[in-house]
């Protein structure tokens, strides 16, 4: 897990040398800036490149929890490990905290939870945040102390000495966010945070983020997982096929997603759609039952009082939530780039 604070950055594939662009400066008043970031991996047997990257551009300010969306394969690890050093560029470039992501510099304030971390499982949980904290620069009595804390606030601290062999899946995803923060960063990235982990863990996880973003520090995340997203960030990225389809305000980018409504009431069998509705209304029938979707919340009035004039019982009017398909479709159709939000150039 913490290999992110000590690995150096390895060099491009042979043949795709990075590109800097000229102009690039970096912002010492923002925590994170990407430009032009783009990666192309190298096939070893048929030589072909597949795009992983394709410039993206990126600004996260001080202070703020951003959360990064989208499906499998779109770019969001590859994103993280660059800005991590982990890998190299294809082209572009990026800071953390004003300092170019390829010097060990830039990981002094950095902490990372990659979204599979190789823990050594013949330590105990104790011995291994003591481990991290002195590869992130801490003294071996300070290490100590604040191995011990953090075992205990990640919810581990009852059983210290119990060996890593032993760790649920679970425990091990709260042991290695505890490496993650137990040198204090000011700048923390998390690849799945919530990957694994039970309703309770969710919750944990999503207190520990909270006390972050209070004490001032920047966090990036991914997650598949879209309550947490909307309850934790300030902004929301979406990434579709290895670029930035989206950039806008969590609450913004929900709003802007097309919003449903279901219809729950009795005594319907015999009622007919009128024909004007029927692309737009969906209904279906159960046990106890009947089911009316609203493709949009302007339908709710007028369905509505046709529901009651033909002598229906309404029992439940329930606003429907975005999913995440749904963003990610709204996200494809917006534009090629984020557009909604001034402050990402």
């Amino acid at each position: 897990m913490k290999t992110s604070i000590t690995a150096t950055a390895r060099r491009p594939e042979s043949g795709h040398e990075a590109e800097e662009p000229r102009a690039a400066v970096p912002d010492r008043n923002l925590a994170v800036q990407a430009v032009g970031l783009t990666k192309h991996y190298l096939n070893p047997w048929t030589l072909r490149r597949a795009r992983g990257l394709e410039s993206l551009s990126l600004s996260i300010h001080r202070g703020e929890v951003l959360g990064l969306l989208g499906p499998n394969g779109a770019g969001k690890t590859t994103t993280m490990k660059i800005l991590t050093g982990l890998l190299r560029p294809s082209a572009g470039r990026a800071w953390i905290l004003g300092e170019p992501v390829d010097r060990t510099a830039s990981r002094r304030r950095l902490g990372f939870l990659p979204e599979q971390p190789y823990f050594y499982d013949y330590l105990t949980g104790l011995e291994y945040l003591e481990l991290a904290g002195q590869l992130s620069g801490l003294g071996g009595h300070e290490a100590s102390r604040r191995a011990r804390r953090w075992l205990g606030r990640v919810g581990l601290g009852d059983r210290p000495r119990l060996g890593l062999r032993k760790y649920s899946k679970g425990m091990l995803q709260r042991l290695g966010l505890g490496a993650a923060l137990v040198h204090e960063p000011e700048v923390l990235i998390l690849d799945e945070p919530m990957s694994g982990l039970d309703p309770f863990g969710r919750r944990d996880v999503r207190e520990l983020i909270r006390e972050q973003h209070e004490r001032g520090t920047t966090v990036l995340f991914s997650s598949h997982i879209l309550p947490d997203v909307e309850m934790l960030c300030d902004r929301v990225a979406i990434m579709l096929e290895g670029r930035l389809a989206s950039l806008a305000p969590v609450g913004q980018l929900v709003h802007d997603t097309r919003h449903r409504v279901e219809i729950r009431c009795t005594g319907v069998s015999m009622v007919v759609l009128p024909g004007e509705w029927r692309e737009l209304v969906r209904r279906w029938d159960t046990a106890q039952e009947t089911v009316f979707e609203l493709a949009s919340e302007e339908l709710l009035s007028p369905v509505l009082e046709w529901l009651l004039r033909t002598g229906v019982r309404v029992r439940a009017v329930t606003p429907q939530r975005a999913g995440l398909e749904e963003l990610f479709i709204a996200a494809a159709g917006a534009g090629d780039g984020p557009g909604r939000d001034r402050r990402s150039a």
